[in-house]
């Protein structure tokens, strides 16, 4: 599995605007985020649907976090892109199985497991960690 480049940017957006505190323009992401200006809008409507950055219209407008950086997780950001997260066609919300077995299926449980520990770890890791300098940052 394999994030979409979307998702990448995504990502880098919310880290940028949390770095920041402050409303940033497309025009800014793009020319320090290495995003093409024209994909940002793209990106930034699914941010702004999943309640994540706000836009603010305008000749000083632009855009800013819509929470605060411990109430965004990797998830949320990446939930708001991916158009799936989940491991295999049968972990969907209609269970979907070709043999019918989704109740009794080993590898069924094995994914199950596989995606509720992908996904609590996701969960579990807030913007306001990533933009904590590591211990390495300080020392450069």
């Amino acid at each position: 599995m394999q994030l979409k480049i979307t998702t990448d940017y995504a990502i880098r957006i919310v880290y940028y605007l949390a770095c920041r505190s402050e409303v940033i323009t497309a025009s800014e992401l793009a020319y320090e985020l290495k995003i093409p200006e024209s994909y940002i809008p793209k990106i930034t409507k699914k941010l702004k649907e999943a309640n994540i950055i706000t836009a603010c219209e305008g000749i000083k407008g632009g855009y800013s976090l819509a929470k605060k950086t411990e109430d965004i997780s990797l998830f949320d950001i990446i939930s708001a892109t991916e158009i799936t997260m989940r491991l295999n066609r049968c972990l969907e919300e209609d269970g979907f199985c070709s043999r019918n077995a989704t109740e009794h299926c080993k590898v069924h449980k094995i994914l199950l497991d596989v995606q509720q520990t992908y996904d609590n770890l996701l969960k579990g890791i807030k913007v306001s960690e990533i933009i904590k300098p590591d211990t390495d940052e300080l020392s450069e």
